[in-house]
């Protein structure tokens, strides 16, 4: 380490300081107001029980978390169980974002290369990134502890508080050190982004189905499972190991990271696609639309297994929430068939409003990626090179708008299409055709929304581009946990999720969803008006 390196941190700091007080204002928030919401929603015994009956079905189990086998509960046992997977997802989000913007996206910008001008070697923007993402992590980590320690919940220990913020600290560190790794065997900050966002979803996803299917044998295999093992507030007795183990993984990725940086070029990646080449291009390859669906192929295909996987996880769900009735047979007795029929498809409506919110907020994000390829171009000065061509303002706006859109529309379309392949295949009776008919169009209003909203900022504001990821996924978030923080109707119709965030428990209206794309309409002229005036670098 030289002086080089602790001035690059202080540049770095000075650069991200924006994103990290976001960061530190929506974790600490979402600390307080999740504590605050249990310990007044749930502070006698019986409303106790009704949450934890709501939060053992299979449903809530993917949703959130498996309840620890205990013979006694209290709301600090509760909290800490549903939110320390949320808030691990959050953290891991936060970090992959730091470590790509202070690898991949500077060495995108030119400044590495600046960097490396002078006395510095190879490793100093790395260990910049690590000491940057290592101060980052403990500040969050002794904010959320005083946030936990500060809402008085029954139950809850200063130990426990500090366990439950150091797990979430360690975890950061471990995902950060995962995108470490990334961004040195990739060349874009779009590929390390998609794929380390990716390895979160995949944990988040295993974590649900371990949950529901009660594997055990199989809990070592998401680090999000480490976590509900460590039982805070309970025993914590798995909680020193779970730390322990995430922190080791961390500084492994960390000296693995400064290993592989010193053998490769700047803006390469360890892993290369690109060949040779033809000497000319091919008849689809004749104009700046083509190309661009050639660029993004990759990215494309990427999340199209990504979402494959995620359908055909969930819609192999849907037999352990049939399984409800199954291992109730006096139920059946009582009830009667018909009406056992009728409580499987409530049932699978609701399952389905929760796997069709996650798939489809997915579908957005992966439109949103390839939309995000004209700050790739910006960058690399491509309308310079296109300024030779006969390209107007709104093909160019056409070409990221439209590109986008019609990737979210068809990856949700064959995610949906594949979890309601796979549920058919698991159940004995197939999914009722007009309920998931409902949910596959339901959603589509509501992705067509957040599409459009990212155009009028790609218009009006590029440089704010990065805050629609912010808005969709606390949107998201927010409607996720709707039913368990009892949030007013008004903060979810914030958002286009807030309008069809029932579907298809109740069905969407011709009306509203018609107003909706109307809706996308006109914020879609906005920003192509916002893009035909500014200027493109």
């Amino acid at each position: 380490m030289n002086r080089n390196m602790w001035w690059l941190l202080g540049a770095n700091l000075k650069s991200d300081y924006r994103v990290i007080n976001v960061w530190l204002l929506v974790n600490f928030s979402l600390i307080v107001s999740g504590a605050l919401k249990l310990a007044d929603l749930y502070n006698s015994p019986e409303t106790l029980d009704q949450l934890l009956t709501m939060l053992r079905t299979p449903m809530m189990t993917a949703m959130f978390a498996r309840m620890p086998e205990l013979s006694q509960y209290t709301v600090a046992i509760v909290y800490a169980a549903i939110m320390l997977p949320i808030m691990a997802v959050l953290m891991g989000l936060m970090n992959v974002q730091l470590v790509v913007r202070g690898t991949r996206q500077m060495e995108e910008s030119g400044e590495t290369e600046l960097i490396r001008g002078g006395v510095t070697t190879a490793t100093t923007p790395v260990l910049a990134t690590i000491f940057e993402v290592l101060g980052v992590n403990v500040l969050m980590t002794m904010t959320m502890g005083i946030g936990v320690v500060l809402i008085p919940m029954h139950g809850a220990t200063s130990g426990g508080a500090i366990l439950f913020a150091t797990l979430l600290g360690t975890f950061g560190l471990m995902v950060a050190g995962i995108t470490l790794v990334l961004s040195q065997l990739f060349a874009e900050s779009r590929s390390v982004n998609a794929i380390g966002y990716g390895v979160i979803a995949v944990m988040y996803v295993l974590r649900a189905v371990i949950d529901v299917r009660r594997a055990a044998e199989w809990r070592w295999l998401s680090p999000l499972n480490w976590l509900e093992s460590a039982r805070i507030f309970a025993d914590n007795r798995a909680g020193a190991g779970a730390i322990l183990t995430q922190g080791w993984f961390a500084i492994v990725l960390g000296l693995i990271a400064l290993a592989l940086v010193n053998g490769r070029d700047i803006n390469a990646g360890l892993i290369q696609f690109a060949g040779r080449g033809r000497q000319r291009a091919t008849v689809w390859l004749r104009g700046f639309t083509s190309l661009f669906v050639r660029l993004q192929a990759r990215l494309v295909l990427t999340w199209l297994v990504g979402l494959a996987f995620f359908g055909a996880m969930f819609g192999s769900l849907f037999h352990e929430v049939g399984t409800m009735m199954i291992d109730n047979p006096q139920l059946t007795k009582i009830i009667g068939a018909q009406l056992e029929a009728s409580m499987h498809h409530a049932i699978y409506r609701h399952f389905l409003v929760m796997v069709s919110m996650f798939i489809s907020f997915l579908a957005i994000l992966a439109g949103l990626n390839v939309m995000q390829r004209f700050h790739t171009d910006t960058v690399r000065g491509a309308y310079d090179l296109l300024g030779g061509m006969r390209l107007t303002r709104l093909k160019l706006y056409a070409t990221y708008v439209s590109g986008a859109m019609i990737v979210a529309l068809c990856l949700w379309g064959v995610a949906f299409m594949i979890v309601w392949f796979t549920a058919n295949m698991v159940l004995t009776v197939p999914m009722d055709v007009t309920m998931m008919q409902q949910a596959l169009v339901g959603y589509v209003p509501s992705i067509a929304v957040l599409i459009a909203i990212a155009a009028v900022l790609l218009g009006w504001a590029p440089r704010w581009f990065g805050l629609i990821y912010g808005y969709a996924g606390v949107m998201f978030l927010m409607t996720y946990m709707k039913n368990l923080m009892d949030l007013p109707m008004w903060a979810l119709k914030l958002s286009p999720y807030g309008w069809t965030y029932n579907v298809p428990v109740v069905s969407l209206s011709v009306v509203r969803g018609s107003w909706l794309c109307g809706l996308a309409v006109v914020l879609l002229i906005v920003g192509y008006i916002g893009f035909k005036k500014r200027d493109l670098v």
